[in-house]
């Protein structure tokens, strides 16, 4: 590069270079350090004068801005007056609605700016997990399910980004803005929330009404068979939302539940009787709370829990689990708990026996007074006076120490949130028992308990319903399993599930090796099967073991109806042996 032309340049600072179409250069100093030196070198060596461009740009760039200013300006004004537009909170169940109909849109096919989804995040991701993987190819060279290998064809899940988006629905235009906003932190939550606002052109909210009333029948026909279970969030979020969503999981049909057919039909036909709508109004004409509770009690493992899942999915409610057994509830807390409950919806108290209530030992005394809750004991309102168990509700240890646990919750507390004079009414109370003999008298009498379900072992009927349902093939006609090692094939007996060689050069050759036994599934036409299932339940006498029990005997003998009716009378003797000798831990199968 020359520079000579440079030492030759005369470069006159105090000439103004300016013309008629260019802002003076005296200004373009002002707005631009060092402009006056670099014109006129540039001038000099290009006799160009850059003024006019410079100018050109700076008039572009304040044009730009001040159309850009113009523009918000304005669209916040036309937004105030003719833009409708509805917000969604991120712990409300129609924000994870809404978020899961918006990703099944065009909208994220063909937007540009998206967010993959690959980890758990919300409970409806979890719903279609399974149903979005393949089973193909899901057994590794030794034939062992490797959970990794089918989790990655799991296709991640898109949804809008963070920022705005538009859509059509039903001829109209819809904008959609999904923002967050930060939050106090805590060891619970992330450090943010966030929100969906839904707007439209226009001066009424009805057609985002119609949307959301879309979203919602959307989502109830895509999770018709499935149930949602609720548990108490964790005392940082309680001030956002008291309920979290922790499982959305398929609904249990009534013929899974053991228990005898009629009593099903009753309890059926009366929580049916209990939700029709008619039924408030009658409740209310007559004075009458509307408020219904049942009361399941029996061994464990005899299906308590299983008919609350049941009649859950059946009249299509969400359900609420509640423990009085979680460490730091108090009686505040369980009222908002209680207050937050939708109007519709299945309470389940489980295993109300051991919430650290229990009943006094002493005859009950008449007492005109109300519920009171003192240090010693509470007085119910039926008059029996009710000690508040601290410690007696967790066993005691070998040792005799106490495992220093406290009950939160007075009786007069719970009997209060239940069916007080704040409490709300419409919702159906499930509590569940092993030991009904421990219970207040005033926790279930008439009005808070209406139905009282007993649970016995097995029967001779429910043990052949068992069994039948175990090995019955007319299930498994819509599971999606092409390629499973279960796989059925209905045009042979028997199935071969596993043949595969392996290597011997693999330090665990022999082991593997054990794995290549070749379990079949017998496949039985259903007039044998049920032979089969009269002869198995013919081997085990009545109420001597739960249906979880014969359930868990035939789950390790899933695919051999055969074996598992050859080996039942062996697994009898062995368990019976076991309950005379008292034995908690059990090594027969």
């Amino acid at each position: 590069m020359d520079f000579r032309r440079l030492q030759s340049l005369k470069i006159d600072l105090t000439t103004t270079n300016s013309t008629i179409s260019s802002l003076p250069s005296t200004l373009l100093d002002a707005l631009i350090p060092g402009y006056g030196i670099i014109s006129q070198i540039i001038f000099r060596l290009l006799g160009f004068d850059i003024g006019l461009v410079v100018s050109g740009i700076i008039v572009v760039f304040g044009l730009a801005k001040g159309a850009q200013v113009v523009y918000y300006r304005s669209y916040s004004l036309f937004a105030s007056y003719f833009l409708s537009s509805v917000q969604i909170e991120d712990n409300d169940q129609l924000f994870n609605q809404m978020m899961e109909w918006i990703a099944d849109q065009r909208m994220t096919k063909i937007s540009r700016d998206l967010k993959a989804v690959t980890k758990w995040v919300s409970a409806y991701e979890d719903s279609d997990e399974e149903a979005n993987a393949s089973d193909d190819d899901v057994l590794d060279e030794s034939g062992i399910f490797n959970y990794e290998k089918w989790a990655s064809n799991i296709p991640p899940r898109y949804e809008p980004n963070y920022g705005s988006d538009e859509f059509w629905f039903q001829g109209r235009k819809f904008m959609f803005s999904r923002t967050r906003r930060e939050k106090q932190r805590s060891l619970w939550s992330d450090s943010e929330d966030q929100f969906l606002s839904i707007s439209c052109i226009g001066r009424s909210t009805e057609p985002i009404k119609e949307l959301l009333n879309h979203v919602k029948r959307w989502t109830l026909t895509k999770e018709n068979k499935m149930t949602s279970v609720y548990r108490p969030a964790p005392k940082e979020e309680r001030r956002d939302c008291a309920w979290d969503r922790q499982s959305c999981r398929p609904s249990r049909p009534m013929s899974t539940v053991s228990l005898d057919q009629q009593q099903k039909a009753a309890i059926v036909m009366d929580i049916n009787e209990y939700l029709h709508p008619a039924s408030a109004r009658w409740y209310a004409a007559r004075g009458i709370p509307y408020r219904r509770g049942y009361l399941f009690y029996g061994p464990p493992g005899t299906g308590k829990t299983s008919l609350s899942f049941a009649l859950a999915g059946i009249f299509g409610l969400d359900i609420y689990c509640i423990s009085l057994m979680e460490v730091g509830l108090t009686e505040s807390d369980l009222n908002k708990l209680f207050t937050t409950l939708p109007r519709r919806c299945i309470v389940l108290l489980e295993d109300i026996d051991s919430a650290g209530l229990r009943r006094s030992e002493d005859p009950p005394t008449p007492s005109d007074s109300s519920d009171t809750s003192s240090s010693d004991g509470t007085t119910s309102e039926d008059g029996s006076l009710t000690k508040i168990s601290k410690t007696d509700a967790l066993p005691k240890p070998p040792n005799g120490q106490q495992t220093g646990f406290k009950s939160l919750i007075s009786l007069s507390g719970l009997l209060n949130t239940i069916d007080g004079a704040a409490s709300h009414e419409g919702r159906v109370l499930i509590m569940t028992t092993n030991h009904p003999e421990k219970l207040d008298p005033a926790l279930i009498r008439p009005g808070r308990v209406d139905l009282q379900v007993k649970f016995t072992l097995a029967t001779r009927e429910q043990t052949r319903d068992i069994f039948k349902r175990m090995y019955s093939t007319e299930r498994d006609a819509n599971v999606k399993s092409p390629s499973s090692p279960a796989s059925m094939s209905s045009s042979s007996p028997t199935t071969k599930v596993m043949d595969r060689k392996f290597s011997s050069k693999r330090e665990d050759g022999e082991f593997l090796e054990l794995l290549n036994r070749e379990p079949v599934l017998d496949i039985v036409e259903p007039e044998k099967l049920k032979e089969m299932a009269e002869e198995f339940a013919e081997k085990l006498p009545e109420g001597k073991f739960s249906p979880a029990e014969i359930q868990g005997f035939l789950l390790t003998r899933k695919k051999e109806p055969s074996r598992a009716l050859k080996e039942v009378e062996g697994w009898r003797d062995d368990q019976l042996e076991v309950k005379r000798k008292d034995v908690k831990v059990v090594n027969v199968q």
